[in-house]
């Protein structure tokens, strides 16, 4: 039996292009790449019941893109942002958080490079109030460090030609990307229902600790400390999806650059609450574990390096009883896998 669609494919408005289940074929292959899709979820026949988990409902998540979405469109026309739909997706994302019960995040959603820049918005919104309900933000504080961190990126409706675009940008074209953060602040500030840290997310999300960022090479204290988690949340959703100039790294490797750049690049504080409520192995991630055996990860436990992994088999050969363990000892996850051995009888985990 081929490979199945393990999860439904979406459009921009959340309407099923293709359902959960359908055969993959070369030609339906082909035709979601040119629709922007470089990777989907599968079933072929290993782990099939263990389903990828998103924290947040579909229903939050496809208004909140297509909020971002209509955003976009709106200030791009130079019109009035439409506050109460912005709202209402940051509210119902709190909820969904708050239902989570301190769950580490995990994202199931497939994500089309063309519709990057308002699937990224709302992904960062969700990793910022992770995080800043980890650092003790609450309240009105978080509705606007939400509604700041899911229009952060409204200025490169003025640059929407160079975010598309294929390879690396000139000195002129990064000219015109790093005048992105003022275009945005300039647009919500008009916005006087709006709270003002809103904007001013927008302006200082590519600012570094060590005065390295833009537009204005503010420094540490200088940053508007709700701009210090949208930070980090842009760069770690940036690297783990695929754009138009570059692929998606592992999530292993793009958590170890974040941290990498805590104290120089990002706030350290922040940095630690982001580590400490993002899931570094999702549910459905083949991993090779310490001991040989390979595995794929089944539930996440407390410590977000620890997951619980069902056992496949080792050496060659398939396991008869399938234990499920946690990721302790010598049975650590020491590397994710990019697809099944083959003596697990498994094509690739993702059409590529």
């Amino acid at each position: 039996m081929g490979s199945q669609l393990g999860t439904a494919v979406k459009d921009e408005r959340g309407r099923i292009l293709l359902a959960a289940g359908t055969p993959l074929t070369d030609g339906l292959c082909d035709a979601l790449i040119r629709r922007g899709f470089l990777q989907v979820f599968v079933r072929d026949g290993v782990a099939d019941d263990v389903v990828p988990r998103d924290i947040l409902t579909s229903s939050t998540r496809d208004q909140a893109n297509l909020t971002a979405r209509q955003c976009f469109q709106t200030l791009g026309r130079g019109e009035t942002l439409p506050l109460t739909s912005v709202l209402r997706a940051v509210d119902s994302i709190i909820e969904d958080l708050a239902s989570a019960q301190g769950a580490v995040a995990e994202f199931a959603t497939l994500r089309s490079i063309s519709d990057y820049t308002f699937m990224h918005s709302v992904n960062v919104c969700v990793y910022s109030l992770l995080v800043g309900q980890a650092l003790g933000v609450a309240g009105a504080d978080l509705r606007s460090l939400g509604s700041g961190a899911l229009l952060h990126d409204v200025g490169k409706i003025l640059c929407a030609d160079l975010c598309g675009r294929a390879g690396p940008l000139n000195a002129e074209d990064w000219v015109r990307m790093k005048q992105h953060p003022i275009d945005g602040f300039e647009m919500l500030r008009q916005h006087r229902e709006l709270h003002l840290f809103a904007a001013h997310i927008a302006y200082q999300h590519h600012e570094r600790m060590d005065g390295s960022g833009y537009p204005r090479g503010l420094r540490a204290e200088k940053i508007l400390p709700f701009a210090r988690i949208v930070a980090v949340a842009d760069v770690f959703d940036a690297m783990t999806a695929d754009r138009p100039h570059a692929r998606a790294l592992v999530r292993t490797e793009a958590m170890a650059t974040v941290q990498a750049g805590a104290g120089d690049l990002f706030d350290v504080e922040v940095v630690r609450a982001f580590m400490r409520r993002m899931a570094v192995y999702p549910t459905g991630t083949p991993v090779l574990l310490a001991d040989g055996s390979v595995g794929v990860v089944v539930d996440q436990g407390p410590d977000p390096t620890q997951p619980t992994v069902r056992l496949l088999g080792r050496a060659g050969r398939a396991f008869e009883q399938q234990d499920e363990v946690a990721a302790l000892g010598d049975r650590t996850v020491s590397q994710v896998l990019s697809q099944w051995p083959r003596w697990l009888q498994q094509k690739p985990s993702a059409v590529r």
